[in-house]
C-alpha cells in the first residue's frame, strides 16, 4: 500500500518532506510536555518579567523547566557554559546557529531580565 502511494508522488522528496515535517512536529510535542516555567521570586520585578519573556519566547525551544529541548538545556548549566553574563546577553542579542537575534523583538532591559531569570531561577534546577 504504501509502495503503491510512493510510485504516485511525482517526487519522493514530497514524501521525504512530510515525514521530517510529522517528525518534527513529534518531537517538538514530546519536547515541551511541562507546561510552566518555575517561578521567580514574587518580590525581584525583573525576574518575574524575565520569567515572562522566558515562557513567551524561549521555553518552546529550551524547556519550560530549562531542561533543553530542540534548544540546549540551561537549568544548572548557563552560567557555566556563560560564566560572563555579558556574553549570554550578547547571545540572545545577536543569536546563534539555530537560535535566532532577539535583539528587534526584545528591548535591553527584557534581555537583561530573562538573562537573570535563566541564571538566577532555572540556574538553581
Amino acid at each position: 500500500m504504501v509502495l503503491v502511494a510512493f510510485r504516485r508522488m511525482r517526487s519522493p522528496r514530497i514524501l521525504a518532506a512530510g515525514l521530517m515535517l510529522v517528525a518534527g512536529v513529534t518531537i517538538v510535542a514530546a519536547c515541551s510536555g511541562e507546561t510552566s516555567s518555575p517561578a521567580a521570586p514574587a518580590d525581584d520585578a525583573a525576574l518575574v518579567q524575565g520569567q515572562q519573556i522566558y515562557s513567551q519566547n524561549c521555553a518552546s525551544c529550551h524547556g519550560a523547566s530549562g531542561q533543553g529541548g530542540y534548544g540546549p538545556k540551561l537549568a544548572g548549566v548557563v552560567a557555566v557554559k556563560y560564566p560572563n553574563i555579558d556574553d549570554q546577553i550578547a547571545l540572545i542579542i545577536n543569536g546563534k546557529g539555530a537560535m535566532p537575534a532577539f535583539s528587534k523583538k526584545l528591548s535591553a532591559e527584557q534581555i537583561t531580565s530573562v538573562t537573570r531569570y535563566t541564571r538566577e531561577v532555572l540556574g538553581k534546577n
